[in-house]
């Protein structure tokens, strides 16, 4: 007869708000281990850790998207837990309205739509339409999103010439129907409104207008590769033509996190604030290599992490010519924009590219002007550049146990999964180390000790990890950890 399982210990959450969340994962875990069929330890861990961090976090998680952050929440775990956040939504009705009908399907906002609207419709949707004559996966853009897309082009002289966009059915699925599946869930996501997401603005005084009080400067990374010879003339060639196809002034210099973004500088004093947009823009061949050699979490982290709310993703070029690729560029787009909250941009080419900045640039001059009257002593104030660039810099510092981690990752069978499991038990060297030293003598138990503590970490990789840190070296150093 097996043992039984040990009792479940209620943890103390550390924010009220998240009270409930965490009661709720609580209890399934424990309803899952009263199940006939039992539970897999595998997932009695993970429900462990998402659980700790969960009780754990400093901000509140309101929603599927804010869950699916949380370190250790992954696919499954979102899947158990969508029927609580779909519930809060409809228990909590505001005062004076109906309850609200479930939704169907709702893609975000098409971003690219709004920054290709030059000579005619955007060339991505138009490639969507032909690619999905004969598909049945269609989803329809829900009122919301006509909403998104009529403030998008306010004041664009050619808005009454596309307004029938605003019926057009969004085959956003062709990313995942190219690859022979009409089947996909698409999470539940917050769509911008105008009216209650009001982004952090620049300072105001007295009455005064945004284009009166400030100029907003596009500005590009000085490393962009725009296909010339030079990266600065690149760069410095795209920004003549952006500036004078659209006038807008656009600059160059070297940024510390993406590719491009957007600051108000103030007429008078010269001041400059970061606007609470950036984006990255990767080339297909560009995303495909940095897919494989782990760059591209990287770099996506950083911008989550730099403090601007709106983050863009721009991949140019067809990821169908991308050898070898195609299917990994897609699965990380769609992964990209539905479970990291980024707006997924595409275009063609560095041409399409151009005129992308340039009609981006003109739609966040618009939201500016009509929403910088409305702001109010509580609203979230645009970070100066150079505090924006402090805080990136700072960024990249790394601690002690990122560092061992990355050393750990260079031990052959040693993945990062196994090196972020090993210094959740031992954040350092030294206190790897100390176990070892405690077992001093017991060479097997020295080799087996990583393997014993997690499943996450085989045999091989246990042992090479040892022979690193434990070795004859080590031995004949006459190390002391006492």
């Amino acid at each position: 007869m097996a043992a039984p399982a040990p009792a479940l210990m209620q943890l103390k959450v550390r924010i009220p708000e998240n009270e409930e969340v965490a009661r709720c994962l609580h209890e399934k875990r424990l309803s899952m281990r009263e199940q006939p069929a039992g539970f897999k330890e595998h997932l009695d861990r993970t429900f462990a850790k998402a659980y700790r961090n969960v009780c754990a976090a400093n901000e509140p998680i309101r929603t599927l998207k804010e869950f699916s952050k949380i370190n250790g929440v992954g696919p499954w775990l979102i899947r158990c837990m969508k029927g609580f956040f779909a519930e809060s939504k409809h228990d909590s009705p505001a005062k004076g309205k109906k309850t609200r009908v479930p939704k169907c399907c709702v893609t975000k906002k098409k971003t690219a739509a709004s920054a290709s609207l030059g000579k005619g419709p955007p060339s991505n949707l138009n490639c969507q339409n032909a690619q999905f004559s004969s598909s049945q996966g269609t989803l329809e853009l829900q009122p919301s999103g006509k909403t998104v897309c009529l403030i998008l082009f306010m004041d664009k002289p050619c808005a009454a010439q596309y307004c029938p966009f605003y019926n057009f059915q969004l085959q956003y699925a062709d990313f995942f129907l190219s690859q022979g599946s009409t089947d996909f869930n698409m999470l539940d996501k917050d769509v911008v409104s105008m009216n209650n997401c009001i982004l952090a603005m620049p300072p105001r005084q007295s009455s005064e207008e945004f284009l009166e009080a400030y100029e907003v400067v596009l500005i590009l990374d000085d490393r962009e590769n725009f296909g010339y010879c030079s990266r600065k003339v690149a760069s410095k060639k795209v920004a003549d033509n952006i500036g004078s196809q659209f006038n807008v002034p656009v600059e160059v210099k070297r940024l510390p996190v993406g590719d491009g973004i957007w600051i108000a500088r103030h007429k008078k004093n010269l001041t400059e604030y970061v606007l609470d947009f950036i984006v990255e823009r990767k080339n297909v061949a560009d995303l495909g290599s940095s897919i494989r050699d782990n760059r591209y979490k990287d770099q996506k982290t950083r911008l989550q992490r730099c403090g601007l709310r709106k983050l863009m993703y721009l991949v140019e070029g067809d990821p169908n010519t991308s050898k070898g690729s195609a299917a990994s560029i897609k699965t990380a787009c769609f992964t990209t924009e539905i479970f990291e909250g980024f707006d997924v941009l595409r275009t063609n080419g560095y041409t399409d590219t151009m005129r992308t900045y340039g009609y981006l640039t003109l739609s966040i001059m618009d939201y500016y002007s009509t929403n910088f009257c409305r702001l109010d002593k509580s609203a979230c104030i645009c970070p100066t550049y150079d505090e924006f660039e402090r805080h990136c810099h700072c960024l990249q510092k790394r601690t002690v146990s990122q560092i061992f981690a990355l050393q750990l990752m260079q031990v052959p069978q040693v993945t990062e999964k196994v090196a972020l499991t090993v210094i959740e038990f031992y954040p350092t060297l030294f206190s790897l180390a100390r176990a070892y030293s405690m077992l001093e003598g017991d060479i097997h138990a020295q080799e087996e000790m990583l393997k014993n503590k997690s499943k996450m970490i085989n045999a091989g990789a246990s042992r090479n990890i040892f022979r690193l840190v434990w070795g004859d070296g080590c031995q004949s150093s006459g190390l002391i950890l006492d």
